[in-house]
Formats: structure tokens, C-alpha cells, sequence
């Protein structure tokens, strides 16, 4: 049972059944503490835009770089396939559900797994959140340079962009590692 990946770490073999129920009971708690901690800051900041800049706001916070708006956007990614919100709205919860049941045991594997797990499911769950409740997803950071922008987008948006960039280049360092075992 040491080598099956339900097997507890071998820090905890010296445990008995209750430590271990412990440990898992923390990295739950661990997980979802970030997880409520992202989903808060997220809907803080759209609800925030919401109730001051609903009227076509647009604020420079840094010319010619960054600036505040209010985008309502119906699409997924980049306002893609934007109008069929009925339809994104059960396959994002569709995807939280597989992704969930698909990749818990990696989730709960270690605090860097946890963490960016936490940020990937916020960033998930609180654009749904925004498709049930609104109809829409709020977006409010518009990055651009000069006159080239790039799509508006809010911090769950963030939140899935670094999450992922996160796995990519986690995949890539172990990818690398296990090159030069074999070598």
C-alpha cells in the first residue's frame, strides 16, 4: 500500500489512523479557507464595480497601460461565443464537478497543489456564480498598450490564468527532472 497513490505520504506512516484523519481534515481546511479567501475578493471587486461604474465607466489608472471598465460579457474567454449563457452555464458547472472528482487526490497532494487549486476552482466557481445570478460575467481590468487592448477581464479570470500558467510550468520542471534521472 506504500506505493498506491491513496497511501499517506511517508511522513505520516508513523501516524496512527486518527493523526492521519487529522492531517487530511487540515488540507481540507486549507483548501477551502483559500478557496472562500479568492471567491471574496472576487465578487468584493465586482460587486465594487458594479454598484459605482455601471454607466459606461472607464478610469485611466495608468495611461496608456491600464484602466478600469465595465464589460458585461456573455461569452466565455475574451467575450468567445458570447449570448449562450444558459449553455455555459451548466457546462462551467460541469467542469468544476469533473475537474473536482478528476483531480482531488492531486489537489490535496501538497500545499503548492492545494494553493493553486484553490485559485483555478475560485476562478471557476465565481465567473459561474456571476452567469446564474447576472446572466453575464462582470469584467473590469482592461490592459492595453496604446491602442491595443486586451480583452477586459476580472480576477477570477486572473485567478485561472495563474493557475494554469502555474501547472504549465510545474509540468515542464518535472518533465525536466525525470529527463535528467534517466539520463
Amino acid at each position: 500500500m506504500k506505493g498506491s497513490p491513496s497511501a499517506p505520504p511517508h511522513y505520516l506512516s508513523t501516524l496512527n489512523k486518527t493523526e492521519i484523519f487529522k492531517w487530511y481534515l487540515f488540507k481540507v481546511f486549507f483548501f477551502i479557507l483559500n478557496l472562500s479567501l479568492f471567491l471574496l475578493l472576487d465578487w468584493i471587486t465586482k460587486s465594487w464595480v458594479s454598484s459605482f461604474f455601471r454607466n459606461s465607466f472607464n478610469k485611466q489608472l495608468i495611461p496608456g497601460f491600464l484602466d478600469l471598465v465595465f464589460v458585461e460579457n456573455t461569452g466565455i474567454a475574451f467575450g468567445l461565443f458570447a449570448g449562450n449563457n444558459g449553455f455555459w452555464e451548466y457546462f462551467t458547472l460541469l467542469l468544476i464537478l469533473i475537474g473536482f472528482i478528476f483531480f482531488r487526490k492531486k489537489i490535496f497532494s501538497n500545499f503548492f497543489h492545494m494553493l493553486i487549486s484553490s485559485l483555478i476552482f475560485a476562478g471557476a466557481i465565481g465567473n459561474w456564480i456571476d452567469r446564474v445570478i447576472h446572466g453575464h460575467v462582470i469584467d473590469f481590468i482592461d490592459i492595453h498598450i496604446l491602442e491595443y487592448h486586451w480583452p477586459a477581464f476580472n480576477l477570477a479570470d486572473a485567478y485561472l490564468t495563474i493557475g494554469f500558467i502555474c501547472i504549465l510550468l510545474e509540468s515542464a520542471l518535472s518533465s525536466k527532472r525525470t529527463v535528467k534521472k534517466t539520463t
